[in-house]
């Protein structure tokens, strides 16, 4: 689908997307002139009009607890609320998913497939009401969440130890140099590790300190993003378990489904309790199926929890099952030969016909595959440019970031694009993205010392890489390596060190 009907990215990273639903058509009702008492009734639609995803690389796997990564797709989610003017105080109702593959492959009509959708009904709540707590920032959620397991869902003293690294890192200035005699070195180290070690047990087995540390560490993960329960949700906390709220999927609605061969062979692997390849191959693959979304509704919007058609986040899987499509299981269930089956190009993997009524054109239920664009900015000296503010527009995406004291930009795009604007408070320039080629070509070679800043220039050379290559091969000689090559030539020696300084 096109960018209009699917709505369009507002920023996207490694660990979620922010986006803008398409404008809704205006409204229109069938009225008639009144004669007597008749009346005409007009009822408004529920409709988003934004979304925000958390992706399952922002949790632990197999649980709920929300790593510190997240900063970075919450302070996404609070630029939108503050940038747009219609997202801005606009009401939201979260929604956590599955996969469709954890504990236990579906198989339409088995008994047992309802522990896999149990089980999954309950940590897809749990995740969306890991969220929601953030939002707020109600500890008494996440300590209700530490204190009662679920599976591999067990918090523990490693996520106390997250949490403490990223609000109180120990002060590598306060600890004693380790000293020439290597056995007083490592009892030094040895006693700081385990004086950590005593903090974090502590503060596991302290609820008041548990909670406290919760706090600030939502507090670091969130900054100025603090929502109102009885104002931001579209229930406005009015419901039993925060019904309308906040709800768990279950793995109801997968955006992904694997091919047939896919699936059959991963099959065969958890048949033979194979939990390593299923853990490096299926679990990552799956990943975009396994999502909290925000869907933001128009200013004003406000539900009725009784008449919300999801069960609570608390709740089984039953109440889910009565808003199927009459094919919902095989919807969600069906794996075709040869290819994926994705959401975005089929309309018809979801199992829950009112999530695909309300999302049904939003962009964070598309299946995004980033890599990493890597630029280093150098002055006319070659020099690190000191950090500098960038936007980078990728796909209609924009893209806000800083370079780091070595002038390194390292963002995430998609992988299908092939084009970009990068904008500097210095210049702006258009970027073409596209494979390098080999490094002992002609084309890999001036690909890779263009993206190093030596640009080919024709001054009637018979190569416009000669002295773009000479350039490169002197400023490598100035940093006093072992390459004596600056004749422009490129050499074994000139390569080897182009693919050390850029990368094969």
């Amino acid at each position: 689908m096109n960018d209009e009907q699917n709505g369009a990215l507002h920023s996207a990273s490694s660990g979620g997307v922010v986006g803008k639903h398409p404008d809704p058509d205006p409204l229109e009702f069938l009225v008639a002139p009144s004669t007597a008492d008749e009346f005409n009734t007009a009822r408004l639609r529920l409709i988003p009009i934004a979304c925000f995803r958390v992706d399952d690389v922002r949790f632990k796997f197999d649980s709920s607890f929300v790593l510190p990564e997240v900063h970075e797709e919450m302070r996404a989610f609070a630029d939108l609320r503050k940038d747009d003017p219609r997202v801005m105080d606009a009401p939201i109702s979260i929604f956590g998913h599955a996969d469709p593959s954890f504990q236990g492959n579906f198989e339409p009509g088995s008994s047992t497939s309802h522990s896999g959708d149990e089980y999954n009904k309950t940590l897809s709540g749990r995740r969306a009401i890991a969220i929601y707590a953030l939002l707020i920032r109600d500890t008494s959620y996440w300590n209700s969440l530490y204190t009662n397991h679920l599976g591999g869902d067990v918090w523990g003293e490693d996520a106390i130890r997250t949490m403490l690294d990223l609000t109180d890192p120990p002060d590598p200035d306060s600890q004693q140099n380790p000293s020439p005699d290597s056995s007083s070195g490592a009892s030094s180290q040895n006693s700081s590790d385990s004086a950590r070690t005593s903090r974090v047990h502590d503060i596991a087995n302290d609820p008041g300190k548990r909670q406290q540390l919760f706090l600030d560490y939502m507090n670091a993960l969130c900054e100025d993003l603090n929502l109102d329960k009885s104002k931001d949700f579209l229930a406005r906390g009015a419901g039993p378990d925060l019904k309308g709220d906040v709800q768990g999927c279950s793995r109801f609605n997968p955006v992904l489904l694997f091919s047939a061969e896919d699936e059959e062979y991963y099959k065969e692997l958890s048949a033979d309790k194979n939990d390593v390849i299923l853990k490096a191959e299926r679990d990552p693959s799956n990943s975009p199926n396994r999502r909290v979304i925000v869907l933001i509704f128009r200013k004003g919007s406000q539900i009725l929890p009784a008449k919300w058609p999801c069960p609570s986040y608390k709740d089984g899987p039953a109440g889910c099952k009565k808003r199927f499509w009459s094919d919902g299981d095989t919807r969600r269930s069906t794996h075709i030969s040869g290819s994926e089956r994705t959401f975005e190009d089929l309309q018809d993997t979801f199992a829950c016909r009112f999530f695909q009524r309300i999302s049904s054109f939003s962009p964070c239920n598309r299946v995004m595959r980033l890599v990493t664009l890597t630029i280093r900015l150098v002055d006319v000296y070659h020099k690190p440019i000191k950090p500098t503010d960038y936007v980078l527009e990728v796909e209609k995406i924009k893209f806000r970031g800083q370079t780091d004291k070595d002038g390194m930009l390292v963002q995430q795009i998609p992988a299908s694009a092939t084009t970009a604007r990068l904008i500097l408070p210095m210049w702006t320039v258009n970027l073409v993205i596209q494979p390098l080629g080999p490094p002992d070509s002609s084309q890999g070679l001036q690909y890779r010392l263009d993206n190093l800043g030596y640009f080919a220039e024709d001054f009637g050379e018979a190569d416009p890489s000669f002295l773009a290559l000479m350039r490169f091969q002197s400023v490598v000689d100035e940093q006093q390596t072992d390459l004596k090559d600056s004749n422009g030539i490129m050499q074994n020696s000139t390569k080897n060190k182009l693919i050390q300084v850029y990368g094969n």
